[in-house]
């Protein structure tokens, strides 16, 4: 009886695969994947995929295999849907948990870095990283990070990117400065002296020449400072 119930067992097995019009092996899907994540990672990065992907079957024929990557930031752990689609509609999906490791020269911290301290060859070094999901690729900086300050304070280790840094201090406490005064289509320059430190974008207090009017303007890269009414 036993014997009899695994022959039917195979037959049905076999049965149900005949009507099988379309199916996607484990390696045919993480092959088709593969080639999706280089075309759109590159080859810099380490793809690591499951070791074991199912087999799925459909009884419609043509049926098309889709990866969906949704907002997702192409870095470390990362779901990726395989969608099974027949003229456009969905006759399964699944997700896949792929791991995506980029290893990268960075600059990092060579120790704790004060807030508003310029990043130098001496408070940093550079280090092989792998980088992790909550990192934006295009963040990352070298040399064209030396002469920036520090936005907020950097932990020692930590890797230094562009989101942290901003321009150096523009205009100095004492400095000289012009004072542009923008109206509509008038313009007005004035001079007078910084009452504060400020990096470009910044709030600054100036001390009109040979008077003890207080002018309050934004702090340009260039060390002007600009007034719009």
């Amino acid at each position: 009886m036993r014997r009899f119930a695994e022959i039917l067992l195979v037959f049905i097995l076999i049965v149900g695969t005949s009507f099988a019009q379309t199916c996607f092996t484990g390696e045919q899907i993480r092959e088709l994947l593969l080639d999706e994540l280089r075309s759109r990672v590159g080859t810099e990065a380490e793809i690591v995929l499951p070791k074991v992907t199912e087999n799925y079957y459909f009884q419609q024929s043509n049926v098309e295999v889709r990866f969906a990557f949704g907002e997702q930031n192409l870095v470390g752990n990362v779901l990726v849907g395989v969608e099974f689609r027949k003229n456009e509609a969905l006759l399964r999906r699944v997700e896949l948990p792929v791991r995506i490791k980029y290893f990268l020269r960075v600059l990092v911290a060579q120790r704790t870095i004060n807030r508003g301290e310029a990043i130098t060859e001496e408070n940093t070094r550079l280090e092989t990283r792998e980088i992790s999901s909550h990192i934006d690729l295009s963040s990352i900086v070298v040399r064209e990070a030396y002469g920036k300050v520090a936005k907020h304070y950097l932990v020692k280790g930590s890797i230094i990117t562009s989101d942290k840094l901003q321009d150096g201090i523009a205009i100095r406490r004492g400095d000289r400065v012009q004072v542009v005064v923008l109206s509509g289509s008038i313009k007005i320059i004035t001079s007078g002296i910084a009452l504060d430190d400020a990096n470009a974008g910044e709030a600054v207090r100036v001390r009109r020449d040979k008077t003890n009017i207080v002018l309050s303007g934004i702090a340009s890269a260039d060390g002007y400072v600009v007034i719009t009414k």
